[in-house]
């Protein structure tokens, strides 16, 4: 646990666990009452703190869900179709026999 306003290699308040995810299994050990402990104080997670905890089953809660980069394909079929707007020419627009045109004519 370390305090927001802190640098990320600086100093810590508690030393709640360790992760190893080399290992075969990977290794979380948590002291869980001291995380529960940090958290009803207003204790907040970073995101992958958080999906770790959450899928050890020591926080409840479900992480925040990361908004998602569109693939490769995706970019390509929108710039496709943003080309393909921009080459069809632009449709001209004549009023109809029914609408004035603003012009004026001397019919007398």
């Amino acid at each position: 646990m370390a305090d927001r306003l802190a640098p990320r290699d600086g100093k810590f308040i508690e030393n709640l666990g360790h992760y190893n995810p080399l290992t075969d299994p990977i290794t979380l050990e948590v002291k869980k009452e001291r995380v529960e402990h940090w958290i009803a104080l207003g204790a907040q997670p970073t995101e992958t703190v958080h999906r770790l905890l959450f899928k050890h089953g020591i926080i409840e809660t479900e992480p925040p869900k990361r908004p998602s980069r569109p693939s490769r394909a995706e970019r390509q079929a929108a710039e496709a179709a943003q080309a393909e707007l921009d080459a069809e020419p632009e449709a001209s627009v004549e009023p109809s026999a029914d609408e004035p045109t603003g012009e004026t004519t001397d019919s007398e």
